[in-house]
């Protein structure tokens, strides 16, 4: 298998910020109470698979028959 954190390592862009994170973070905490979603992504690869986990995930819920998990605001 090699190594597949050198392999994942290089799907990180160089200029990618680790402030990014605190930014983020601070973002969610400073959201009225109510308001913060349950999930947020970072995706410092801009690939959009952050945007595929959340179409699958939302897909499953529909499936299961817990559509009304899918209402705006919710963390799917």
């Amino acid at each position: 298998m090699g190594d597949p954190g050198k392999r994942l390592a290089a799907l990180i862009p160089s200029d990618a910020e680790v402030t990014e994170v605190a930014e983020a973070v601070a973002r969610l905490v400073a959201m009225a109470h109510g308001t913060r979603s349950q999930r947020t992504h970072l995706n410092p690869s801009r690939d959009g698979s952050e945007a595929v986990a959340d179409r699958l995930r939302a897909d499953f819920f529909r499936r299961i028959g817990l559509d009304s998990l899918l209402t705006a605001g919710s963390f799917l």
